[in-house]
């Protein structure tokens, strides 16, 4: 079954005997990513032949595997890794809903519903729904918080599309990204967007702060996108959370730790995540609160 598929990807998929497979596409899926452990755990609960395996494809060739996947019967669809979520959005962009278009990103694509295997992809993004889970608390009890959002990658996008969403004019939304994004209007949805070199003159007055950035993953462990210094100049009444789950504790939690900070980590937001991308790529007749268990 994997034959051809090994030919393309980094890695090499060893499975047998399967009826179907699903996929977690990424630069190196093979290597830390739950999103196969988590699945196949639900698989066999189901008692289905089916197993999700982590494909490692270089960027120039994504768009050679994603015909592949398309084109084989075999294949369900699965889940998008960093840094691949906008560039395949573009593959199947006309077959996303007017949300999904508007963040721009997915992190899960799976087959049209139309009785046929081999019909086109679409897909959608779980990222914002599940990462605003862990703080929607504290999003929801509180009123007039100052949020800084680091990033503005797929991650990013998509929280933010679920912070403008549930919390417009509720809260007011600052973005950090290597480049300004363009807002239109600013001042009517509370949002605003500025370089990363600014960040520093507003992070005293944050209640909460978001890295949606891959610094601090695994590949970069030792690299936080604050320093330190930086830090130390919030109030000692703002959270972290970073949602990078591998390692569980990245440089710029452990750093906010160490200055009396409150942190929250990226490992329930993946699970979330993971539950609602099951869900949609394997039409299975489990509620999400069961996917939910299983996984957990």
């Amino acid at each position: 079954m994997f034959r051809h598929l090994n030919k393309i990807i980094e890695n090499e998929i060893k499975e047998s005997n399967l009826d179907f497979y699903s996929v977690i596409v990424g630069t190196k899926p093979s290597v830390g990513a739950r999103s196969p452990k988590l699945w196949n755990k639900v698989y066999k609960f189901e008692e289905k032949k089916i197993r999700m395996v982590p494909l490692d494809v270089d960027e120039g060739k994504i768009e050679q595997l994603f015909n592949y996947l398309k084109q084989d019967k075999h294949c369900l669809g699965g889940a998008v890794a960093v840094p691949y979520k906008e560039t395949v959005f573009n593959f199947i962009k006309d077959n996303v809903e007017e949300e999904i278009k508007a963040i721009g990103a997915v992190n899960c694509f799976y087959r049209l519903p139309s009785g046929s295997l081999i019909d086109d992809f679409t897909g959608t993004n779980t990222d914002g729904e599940a990462a605003i889970e862990p703080i929607k608390r504290q999003l929801t009890e509180s009123q007039n918080l100052n949020i800084g959002l680091l990033g503005y990658g797929g991650a990013g996008k998509a929280i933010l599309a679920f912070l403008l969403r549930d919390f417009k004019k509720k809260h007011k939304i600052y973005i950090f990204n290597r480049s300004p994004i363009n807002i239109k209007d600013p001042k009517k949805c509370d949002l605003y967007s500025y370089p990363l070199n600014d960040l520093e003159t507003f992070l005293p007055h944050f209640d909460l702060l978001i890295n949606a950035t891959s610094v601090g993953h695994a590949e970069s462990i030792d690299i936080t996108p604050i320093p330190i210094k930086l830090l130390a100049k919030a109030k000692d009444t703002m959270v972290v959370y970073d949602i990078i789950y591998d390692p569980l504790k990245t440089k710029l939690l452990k750093n906010s730790e160490e200055i009396g900070l409150k942190t929250i980590n990226g490992l329930r937001m993946n699970l979330i995540q993971a539950v609602l991308a099951y869900s949609y790529t394997n039409h299975t007749v489990l509620a999400k609160e069961e996917i939910y268990e299983i996984m957990n």
